[in-house]
């Protein structure tokens, strides 16, 4: 069992980072948070709803709408350009396709990337594409964001942008934030941080992020 009697509370619209060991289970509760993963016991509840009581096409349906994912390999889809990716959850949801379109030129605008919309995302930077995959989670204005590693496989300075832009837009949007990191300077940037060790989780302070990371590391 990788993670073992975990009781964490999220509060609307704060950010938590989740430090911690390699394979501790960072990944696997993010998964379990966003409902990609189904617990062998125990609840996760959302806004306080059972939400593994419901049935799948439900369950699909609010994670689509409720939480918008960040994963560190962005997963773009390579067939499609910059505004198609970032348009697909909304027609995914039955949203019209110039609606759905207008808004992901207006997030893609925002974060940097006008003039950028009709190309494949496989010509662009790796910045640029997880800053396409940021727009992809927001479009639909969920009130949970989810990040797995969202600069692990960016180069430093591509890497704070892209932090800059997650804590900007999460402001704009009011969505609560949990990031999955090693970064201890993104970690710090959170309201809160909980670490993990040995399938436990601890609310550690941001003073005692670094000797965490590194006990772990030891």
């Amino acid at each position: 069992m990788v993670l073992d009697d975990i009781s964490c509370t999220f509060y609307q619209d704060e950010s938590v980072s989740i430090v911690g060991a390699s394979g501790v289970g960072k990944t696997t509760l993010l998964h379990l948070i966003g409902t990609l993963d189904r617990p062998t016991e125990g609840k996760i509840l959302h806004f306080s709803k059972d939400v593994f009581s419901w049935s799948d096409g439900r369950l699909s349906g609010f994670r689509n709408s409720e939480i918008g994912f960040v994963f560190q390999f962005h997963h773009l889809l390579p067939e499609f350009n910059s505004l198609e990716n970032v348009m697909m959850p909304c027609l995914l949801s039955g949203e019209a396709r110039k609606e759905a379109r207008d808004k992901a030129r207006e997030l893609l605008d925002y974060l940097g990337l006008s003039g950028k919309e009709e190309l494949n995302v496989k010509k662009l930077s790796g910045g640029e594409q997880q800053r396409v995959a940021l727009a992809r989670a927001l479009i639909r204005n969920p009130r949970l964001i989810l990040a797995d590693e969202p600069t692990g496989n960016l180069d430093e300075k591509s890497g704070q942008k892209v932090a800059r832009l997650l804590f900007r837009i999460r402001e704009r949007v009011k969505a609560s934030l949990i990031i999955v990191t090693h970064n201890l300077h993104l970690a710090s940037m959170t309201d809160r941080c909980i670490g993990l060790k040995k399938g436990k989780a601890y609310e550690i302070s941001k003073e005692g992020l670094a000797d965490f990371v590194l006990d772990e590391a030891a």
